[in-house]
């Protein structure tokens, strides 16, 4: 096949692009991009001050007391375990937001592959699902981390994953 050609079929075939693949580029790309700017400003600011602290320990203790009020004190456990992985991302705060910048990255380049239309977008964008999961175990002990969390980003990721596989017919290999 000529170089012509090559060039032909490419153009003939970024012309099919699905629209449910472009649809799900954008809505990753918008929050992939605000994340990262979330991301990178906590690499560069300073660790949370006294204030911050402060507010995140009465937002807990707010939450604490509307479960007691409502008589659902076997979900106290959870905000515990919830302010347990808030303060140890306030003493690991840079470290923190510079794996979950990474992650977002890997996410970014993985969507953008796939909106070219390679198939190794998917597997970074599977890599990027399963590094958001990780996230917490990296910084805290698993006891300390409430099953619903890691349940939830499984389930959230894992439609993610499955509405872009709708499009692996239409990517290329590499």
């Amino acid at each position: 096949m000529s170089d012509f050609e090559m060039q032909e079929n490419e153009v003939e075939f970024k012309k099919k692009r699905p629209v449910f693949l472009l649809v799900l580029v954008i809505l990753s790309g918008v929050n992939l991009v605000f994340s990262l700017f979330g991301a990178m400003g906590g690499m560069l600011d300073a660790k949370p001050d006294k204030a911050m602290y402060k507010s995140a320990k009465l937002e807990f203790a707010n939450m604490r007391e509307q479960l007691e009020q409502a008589n659902a004190d076997d979900f106290i456990y959870i905000v515990e375990q919830m302010e347990g992985i808030t303060n140890n991302m306030f003493k690991h705060f840079q470290a923190y937001n510079t794996y979950q910048f990474l992650v977002l990255l890997l996410g970014l380049f993985g969507v953008v592959l796939m909106y070219k239309g390679r198939k190794l977008g998917f597997h970074f964008y599977i890599l990027y699902s399963i590094g958001l999961v990780v996230i917490p175990y990296v910084f805290n002990p698993i006891s300390g981390i409430p099953a619903i969390l890691t349940i939830v980003g499984v389930i959230y990721g894992g439609i993610w994953v499955l509405l872009y596989s709708r499009n692996l017919h239409w990517m290329q290999e590499g």
